[in-house]
């Protein structure tokens, strides 16, 4: 077989490979943000509140507590052993 085919066969099958490897990352990528929009989306409609109030435990979603005013507060998660 000549030496010419076998470099273009080596090419073309590199060209190929580098390409599925493209298309697969870009696959995972795409499911990847699908994934996390999904998760960002359930987590918020289902859950009472996105913060706690550090002074008087008061769930709430706005910048400050509507029960003190206090702005200090923390992320709350329903799975959140160390939460209050």
């Amino acid at each position: 077989m000549p030496r010419n085919v076998v470099i273009l066969a080596t090419i073309v099958t590199i060209l190929l490979a580098m390409f599925r490897l493209v298309l697969f990352l870009i696959l995972v990528w795409i499911a990847a943000i699908v994934f996390i929009i999904v998760y960002q989306y359930r987590s918020t409609r289902t859950s009472k509140g996105n913060f706690v109030c550090l002074d008087c435990a008061t769930l709430h979603q706005d910048s400050a507590c509507p029960k003190c005013g206090s702005r200090l507060k923390k992320i709350y998660s329903q799975s959140d052993k160390y939460g209050i």
